[in-house]
């Protein structure tokens, strides 16, 4: 985790994001980038209500942002850069996300707000390559090594987030496997994923569940159980449209979960 891109923006969850991002930077001896974008909507106004917003107020607004951050990051002793982007920030994120071994977000935001935080986690987490670390807004700070709870399915999307997340999982405190009424005949078993792991010298102990209620709260009562600094998971194992209809469990947790994700899609 050398190279870690975090999206800046004046809104509850700032705080959240750019500590966490700072946290792991000065864990891993890693590169932070900050990347600040201007919404069209600046510039030509909100489309569903007609409700213009002043250009000059929201330039002002966020280089009294850069202005304010950039002074903290001066203190923090962590390598930085910065980037200063027009139009979506999620096509930005996306774009630059490509030589990134995170992104940091958070987990709340609306796609046609240029005030919110930013569209949908769901949007960049389906569509790059690197993991996303969704932090709540009340989220202060994160530790890389605590203890990691990941959601297994044996599906495709958690196989990745798997992959995605050993940097993190190889200095965890702890490993641990959360699968849910296993479908042996379709999917890959958990404790092949423990196996693949103790191939990295990672011990991984699976907890498994028969399924009752939603998946969500019986992720959220393991990670309860065994003090999970974080979860890794899959995102959106069928389309981001159908959790939506039908509901999630990703769309779930992104909702209410009360621990920092590690997703991947």
């Amino acid at each position: 985790m050398k190279s870690i891109l975090v999206h800046i923006h004046d809104d509850a969850g700032q705080n959240a994001r750019l500590q966490a991002a700072l946290d792991m930077a000065r864990y891993y001896s890693g590169h932070l980038t900050c990347l600040q974008a201007m919404p069209f909507a600046a510039y030509a106004g909100e489309p569903f209500t007609g409700a213009m917003i002043a250009y000059e107020a929201y330039a002002e607004t966020m280089e009294a942002t850069r202005t304010r951050i950039e002074a903290q990051l001066q203190k923090e002793g962590v390598p930085w850069d910065w980037i200063d982007s027009r139009g979506s920030g999620s096509v930005a994120v996306m774009m630059h996300s490509q030589l990134t071994d995170l992104i940091v977000l958070s987990p709340s935001g609306k796609l046609t707000d240029p005030d919110a935080a930013l569209p949908i986690v769901g949007e960049i987490a389906t569509k790059v390559r690197a993991p996303v670390l969704a932090v709540r807004d009340d989220q202060i700070g994160f530790d890389p090594s605590g203890a990691a709870l990941i959601a297994w399915n044996g599906s495709p999307e958690a196989a990745q987030a798997v992959r995605n997340a050993m940097s993190m999982l190889s200095v965890a405190k702890g490993v641990h496997i959360a699968c849910i009424e296993e479908d042996f005949a379709s999917h890959i078993p958990a404790r092949e994923a423990a196996s693949y792991l103790s191939r990295y010298g990672i011990k991984a102990d699976v907890h498994a569940r028969a399924k009752g209620g939603s998946v969500a709260d019986t992720l959220c009562s393991i990670a309860a159980e065994i003090s999970a600094g974080y979860l890794v998971m899959g995102a959106y194992g069928r389309s981001r449209f159908a959790e939506f209809i039908l509901g999630g469990v990703t769309r779930s947790l992104l909702a209410d979960a009360p621990l920092p994700l590690v997703l991947s899609h």
